[in-house]
């Protein structure tokens, strides 16, 4: 028989996905800096010319399936079917290990072709190494939904640390020992470890599903299965078509940017460039955006379950918890890399030059507030998909990314490689408003989620700002002012009655908050 899975509740499997993504990102982080000072601007250009193209296929072969799984694993289990539940992930998994195989196949076989249309022929052995990680993700994806559709976010909180150690150890020393052999051998050797990670996580996740199941799901017969992929395909494919516009363009920046830039200044400036923005830039904006995720993960089967009982008041308050905690997280960031974006570089990019801090300082700042307009971007899309509707994010994504395209091609003959920073930030203002006026037309305006969202990037942005006045101390100085002021606005929100009661006791140690609230006087909503 089947072990009980404890739920969670939508914070606190949030919470567990957000503390695993602190832990994988200071792995990460053990990764990315060493790499970055290991192989310099330029090598991380040729490193993000493999990335994008890898973030595409995955997209287009199986990037919503844990979604779609999860929101069906969710929906059939509040419905008392479990084991048609489990039938359809089953299915899925073997459908999926079969077409990463393929992919992976098809990537080694295109990796020199595709390496000469970027121009970046030095990308050729990244490719090679990275192809396999494909087949492993296309299985930890069914892996995830099936755990996720259950309320159960600690297998997905665990596959961010393992992903991210197994790039860490086999990764970094991979690419110190061929770094002799040339910049396009130690790259390779970097993403040997993306393929490590994914390997070790998928049999962790295995493991863990054995554990509980006792056995490997049986595949249905042939007529369920397809009618069960039938399915998950309704879901998963406009799902996959609004996940696949983001990495599409990107997947075009890998092409135009470095073209672009080379006609005015040269091939190597140009990719020094492209490596400064995806690189140490996008990797600080993308880390408290991955920390905000983890609240749309949660929220998507809790929406589904709560669809199938029809409980509205349940549907918005979990929009409500989920868009509060995602401003909570993304402001103080934003703030920080508006207020403080030097020293911040200075400090974790030691190796690089003056000329080069001072370009990823302006594109940091340049893209501070993407933090928050990515996050509540992809988290709205969650929850329209949560509610089942899957159309409105496939149409907002679609002008957002059109917006991307066509205004990072015009800004970057203007203004060069910050140009195409503003077309980023640019992009992700359309598409979280966009979504947003889609969320509230489907669950009704909350004035009240506005105001205290609207309090909360007020407070961030007044306590951090004081370290842009700062700029005559040491760097680190200046990240230990931020630091103090970013307690001081978590202080701040559990003492000011921003989230309600309930919300507070669903995270760790919120009954000490709510009942601390309560002796000095705050007034919560329940």
């Amino acid at each position: 028989m089947a072990k009980t899975v404890r739920k969670s509740t939508l914070l606190g499997g949030a919470g567990a996905i957000m503390i695993a993504t602190l832990l994988a990102k200071f792995l990460g982080a053990m990764y990315r800096i060493p790499l970055t000072n290991m192989l310099g601007a330029e090598g991380m250009g040729v490193y993000q010319s493999v990335y994008p193209v890898y973030s595409l296929i995955l997209s287009a072969s199986g990037g919503a399936v844990p979604m779609a799984i999860s929101v069906l694993v969710a929906s059939y289990t509040a419905g008392g079917m479990r084991q048609k539940a489990l039938d359809i992930s089953a299915g899925a998994l073997y459908m999926l290990l079969l077409s990463g195989g393929l992919m992976t196949g098809g990537l080694m076989l295109a990796a020199p072709v595709i390496a000469r249309f970027q121009g970046a022929p030095d990308a050729e052995i990244g490719y090679f190494a990275i192809a396999p990680a494909i087949l492993f993700v296309s299985g930890i994806s069914v892996l995830k939904g099936w755990f996720q559709g259950q309320s159960d976010m600690r297998p997905t909180a665990l596959s961010h640390i393992t992903e991210a150690a197994g790039k860490l150890v086999l990764g970094l020393l991979s690419a110190y020992l061929l770094l002799p052999k040339g910049i396009n051998y130690a790259v390779g050797g970097a993403l040997i470890g993306v393929t490590a990670g994914e390997a070790l996580t998928f049999f962790a996740e295995i493991g863990i599903f054995l554990k509980r199941e006792k056995k490997l799901p049986r595949l249905p017969p042939l007529k369920e299965a397809k009618q069960n992929y039938k399915e998950i395909l309704r879901i998963s494919v406009p799902i996959g078509i609004g996940g696949l516009i983001f990495p599409f363009t990107q997947f075009l920046d890998s092409f135009t940017v470095v073209n672009i830039l080379s006609a005015s200044g040269g091939r190597a400036l140009a990719t020094a460039e492209y490596g400064l923005l995806s690189a140490p830039v996008n990797t600080l904006i993308n880390l408290p955006v991955s920390l905000a995720l983890g609240i749309g993960v949660a929220v998507a089967p809790h929406l589904a379950g709560s669809m199938v009982e029809r409980d509205i008041d349940r549907i918005r308050l979990k929009l409500a918890t989920s868009l509060k905690a995602a401003v909570a997280v993304c402001v103080p960031f934003t703030a920080l890399f508006l207020a403080g974006a030097g020293s911040v570089l200075h400090a974790i990019y030691p190796a690089l030059s003056e000329a080069e801090l001072a370009t990823a300082e302006e594109l940091l700042e340049i893209g501070a507030f993407s933090v928050l307009f990515l996050a509540l971007m992809q988290i709205s899309v969650s929850v329209l998909q949560g509610l089942g509707n899957t159309s409105m994010p496939i149409r907002n994504l679609a002008v957002a990314g059109a917006v991307k395209v066509v205004f990072g091609i015009i800004l970057l003959f203007a203004w060069g490689i910050r140009g195409a920073q503003a077309a980023n930030l640019l992009s992700y203002a359309v598409g979280a408003v966009l979504n947003l006026i889609s969320v509230f037309k489907l669950t009704g305006k909350n004035i009240r989620l506005l105001k205290k969202s609207g309090v909360m990037l007020a407070l961030g942005v007044i306590i951090i700002a004081p370290t842009a006045f700062a700029g005559g101390l040491d760097d680190w100085a200046v990240l230990a002012i931020a630091f103090a002021a970013g307690m001081v606005y978590i202080l701040l929100l559990t003492v000011l009655p921003l989230f309600s009661k309930s919300e507070l006791l669903s995270v760790p140690f919120g009954k000490n908050i709510a009942a601390f609230g309560d002796k000095i006087g705050i007034k919560r909503d329940d």
